[in-house]
C-alpha cells in the first residue's frame, strides 16, 4: 500500500460533513475526537478544536493528523467516513502521542 494521501480521500463536501456530524458515532480520546459513520468509500476530515490559538498551531495539528492517517490507513475501514478533530497538541513527542490515542480509539470498537 502506498503511503500517500489522495485528494479524493479528503472529506470536503458540505453535505457529507453535515451528515457525518449528525449521524456519526463519537469516540473521545485524550488528544483526538473521532466521529465516524458508514459511507460508500473512505473519506477523512481533518480539523482542530476552536480553542487552539494561532494559525500556526492549528495547521501543525492538522499536519500531525494527516501524517498519522497517511502512515496508518489500514486502521481505518474502507467503508466509513471519519472526522478527526484534534483537541490538544501534546507538549512532548506529539506525533507519537496522537498516534497512540488514535490507535486506542479505532481499536476500541
Amino acid at each position: 500500500m502506498k503511503l500517500t494521501l489522495k485528494k479524493s480521500e479528503v472529506l470536503k463536501n458540505k453535505k457529507e460533513i453535515s451528515s457525518l456530524f449528525e449521524n456519526g458515532k463519537w469516540n473521545k480520546g485524550r488528544y483526538v475526537n473521532i466521529v465516524s459513520c458508514p459511507a460508500e468509500d473512505r473519506k477523512v476530515l481533518f480539523a482542530t478544536a476552536r480553542h487552539l490559538k494561532g494559525a500556526v498551531t492549528r495547521n501543525r495539528g492538522k499536519r500531525y493528523l494527516r501524517e498519522c492517517y497517511r502512515n496508518h490507513k489500514e486502521w481505518f475501514s474502507s467503508l466509513h467516513m471519519y472526522g478527526l478533530i484534534l483537541k490538544k497538541i501534546p507538549d512532548d513527542r506529539p506525533l507519537e502521542k496522537i498516534l497512540t490515542d488514535l490507535q486506542v480509539q479505532l481499536h476500541h470498537d
